[in-house]
């Protein structure tokens, strides 16, 4: 990155904010399908170990990410030298949290499962049927101590499932206001 494009970033707390969160939902998106990447993370200076589990972030995740994405559109101001600017790098920075959500609730349908049924689960039940809240199973053979903490599903798990699609759409159309006020 060019100096002037390192300071600006450094100085515009939206774009700062966007790039961190766009970050962090790489970070998700490599989590989740790459489970026992994360499983166990080692805070150097106090010695502290932190336990990822995956199936959090598939539940939790797209909902995070809107919310975020809501909280920097709402909470922060443009900068008055960013005004004006639609370059690549803002548009991108604001396109990697919704596909990062899309990403996110696609594993949503083709990683979680009720136990025991990750070859012969139809997806679609969880969109079409009124199915009974379940605690589902990571189809990514995650060790079985991790398996029996993963977070049960809202009652009904339809609820959730059409949550899953609405969010990343909601992630969308929220950045791309954001990223359209530029030209205020």
């Amino acid at each position: 990155m060019p100096r002037d494009d390192a300071d600006q970033t450094k100085k515009d707390p939206k774009r700062r904010d966007f790039l961190i969160l766009s970050l962090c939902c790489i970070a998700a998106c490599v989590a989740v399908r790459a489970p026992s990447v994360f499983d166990e993370i080692k805070v150097p200076l106090i010695d502290l170990k932190l336990k990822l589990n995956a199936g959090y972030l598939l539940v939790f995740g797209p909902l995070l990410i809107v919310l975020v994405i809501l909280a920097i559109h709402f909470l922060r101001e443009d900068m008055p030298r960013t005004r004006g600017k639609k370059d690549l790098k803002n548009g991108l920075f604001r396109a990697i949290p919704p596909l990062g959500a899309a990403f996110l609730s696609l594993q949503f349908f083709l990683l979680l499962t009720p136990k025991g049924e990750c070859n012969t689960f139809q997806r679609s039940r969880l969109l079409f049927e009124w199915l009974h809240a379940f605690q589902p199973e990571y189809c990514m053979y995650l060790p079985a101590e991790t398996q029996e903490h993963m977070p049960w599903l809202f009652e009904p798990p339809m609820l959730q499932a059409w949550m899953q699609i609405v969010l990343p759409l909601i992630a969308l159309a929220v950045a791309v206001k954001d990223w359209r006020t530029l030209a205020g």
